[in-house]
């Protein structure tokens, strides 16, 4: 008896060990959004537990997910689809025998803040309709505090390094203005935020 409640208790903890490896950049639930979407799949025999994951073209495979985290953030999604284990094995090898998972998403980034509450999406509309409006395009220069802010610039979802709190004042920097003050290859609009640090 000992060794079968073992067993399960093992069995459990091994699944949600793997759900960790495919969490998002959210915080509390949103962030086992994608891990929960595996998991039905995984139940239905489209992919296993341990799909690649292709976010954009750039495979994440189970094993890379061990060190880094997937650049990812729910309200970038778009669309998952999952592809057929011939048609993942052609493309990625042995390690399509997993299943593989397309995620798109969407054109304009995700800049997401370090809270641990929905005040991370505070800055997420207010960027959009900006690229909407085509007031600036990827990738926009960001600049805190009069500081252009260094980011990985081939990701879809970026983490900016402050809180909601700390947020005076947001203004965005057009196409046309960028430039001008910030150097000529600025050419993609600016979004300049202020802290009260």
């Amino acid at each position: 008896m000992k060794k079968i409640f073992l067993g399960i208790i093992s069995i459990i903890s091994f699944s949600m060990y793997s759900q960790n490896r495919y969490e998002l950049l959210e915080n509390g639930k949103e962030k086992l959004f994608l891990s929960d979407s595996i998991s039905k799949m995984a139940e239905s025999g489209l992919i296993t537990n341990r799909p690649i994951v292709v976010v954009n073209g750039i495979p994440f495979r189970y094993q890379d997910l061990e060190k880094e985290k997937l650049p990812l953030s729910k309200v970038a999604i778009e669309k998952i689809v999952a592809i057929d284990k011939q048609k993942g094995i052609s493309i990625y090898g042995n390690f399509g025998e997993a299943g593989v998972l397309i995620i798109t998403t969407s054109k304009t980034k995700i800049f997401l803040l370090e809270n641990e509450d929905e005040s991370q999406y505070y800055l997420v509309d207010k960027i959009k309709t900006a690229f909407q409006k085509d007031e600036i395009a990827n990738p926009p220069l960001i600049v805190i505090d009069g500081e252009p802010f260094k980011y990985n610039k081939t990701l879809n979802t970026i983490v900016l390094p402050i809180k909601k709190e700390i947020i005076s004042d947001v203004t965005i920097l057009n196409k046309n203005s960028s430039n001008v003050i910030y150097g000529k290859d600025e050419v993609y609009g600016a979004i300049i935020i202020t802290t009260t640090k």
